[in-house]
């Protein structure tokens, strides 16, 4: 269990995750007490419900940042915000996520919502922005913990470099640098340093009917980050997507992506068309790799395997990613448990 106002272990993960179907199921699979979810969610008013039924855990922590991508007005999708997090106290532990930039009516609300629940918040900073030479994100972190009464003990932070592109040590670099550069380093609740390294389009690396590996990157960065660091910090990643958001006007070509130690094994189909026979036949190549772990390993590699068996249909894209998720995350959690790293 990971507990409210406590900092989180060297062991424990931090998956970053769009508030959608597959990611709801891959984290209602879950039963790693290592875990805390940061959820994007980009309607408040319609998340109570799936967070209810995936995270619905009492005892632990769930950390909720919400997205007003739409525009919504601001006092709005403030009142939102504060009905969501009415809806969950019973059920479970949310934190909220807010950023240093946020409106006057949405920090209004977080305070208030802060003053009731007493678990404080968890501060994301982008990576650029604390190596930005002409923002002040010094005086903009005092300025937001001012106006929600909150000391430094209170907080998590999320450096998030997921928009950082580069090999590993490219990636550590910028990392140390947030480090040295986010202020009272030592005095936060939790410092988790967050990575992306999956593809944005698979297409550009995995042509189709084929089997290729790409490096986890993030993993690696984050190793050798967490060797030069001067406090403890912990992993954070988007798992198998991305940072950004993309409409897909069509389904996309039927593929498997598998986390491995140090890659992602991404099975590939060769077109639209059929889409339930590659499934099951890119399942079925799965499991006769030397390098699939078993059916008991995770949920995701229980779902390869009834795919691949006809236990269970072949399934959609859906159910495709949230197996890949499952998998991901049972794997960092494994090599952070075994071998100190992600």
């Amino acid at each position: 269990m990971v507990s409210p106002n406590s900092a989180l272990g060297a062991n424990a993960y931090v998956p970053i995750l769009k508030a959608k179907m597959a990611e709801y199921g891959a984290i209602e699979t879950c039963t790693s007490d290592l875990v805390v979810p940061l959820l994007e969610v980009l309607s408040p008013e319609a998340a109570a419900s799936p967070i209810t039924r995936s995270w619905g855990r009492s005892d632990d922590v769930v950390w909720i940042h919400s997205l007003n991508f739409e525009d919504v007005d601001e006092s709005d999708f403030a009142s939102s915000i504060e009905s969501l997090f009415a809806a969950l106290r019973s059920v479970t532990k949310p934190v909220p996520v807010i950023t240093v930039t946020e409106g006057p009516d949405t920090l209004a609300a977080i305070s208030r919502i802060t003053s009731v629940d007493r678990r404080g918040v968890v501060l994301r900073i982008e990576a650029e922005d604390l190596l930005d030479q002409a923002s002040d994100t010094a005086a903009d972190i005092a300025s937001t913990l001012e106006q929600l009464s909150l000391d430094t003990k209170d907080v998590d932070v999320v450096i998030d470099a997921g928009l950082v592109d580069g090999a590993a040590t490219v990636l550590a670099a910028v990392a140390d640098q947030c480090l040295r550069s986010l202020p009272d380093l030592d005095d936060w609740r939790t410092v988790v340093v967050a990575f992306s390294a999956f593809p944005a389009a698979i297409a550009d690396l995995v042509p189709t009917s084929s089997v290729r590996a790409i490096p986890r990157t993030d993993a690696a960065a984050f190793t050798a980050t967490r060797r030069i660091a001067s406090r403890p910090i912990v992993f954070g990643d988007y798992t198998i997507g991305v940072p950004t958001y993309a409409s897909v006007p069509f389904a996309p070509i039927p593929n498997i992506r598998y986390a491995s130690d140090q890659t992602w094994i991404i099975h590939r189909a060769q077109e639209r068309r059929n889409p339930s026979e590659q499934y099951r036949a890119l399942a079925t190549e799965l499991i006769a790799a030397p390098y699939y772990s078993g059916a008991s390993f995770s949920p995701g590699d229980q779902q390869i395997a009834d795919v691949a068996s006809g236990a269970s249909g072949p399934g959609n894209a859906m159910t495709h990613l949230r197996a890949g998720i499952s998998r991901h995350v049972h794997v960092v959690l494994e090599r952070l448990a075994t071998l100190g790293e992600p």
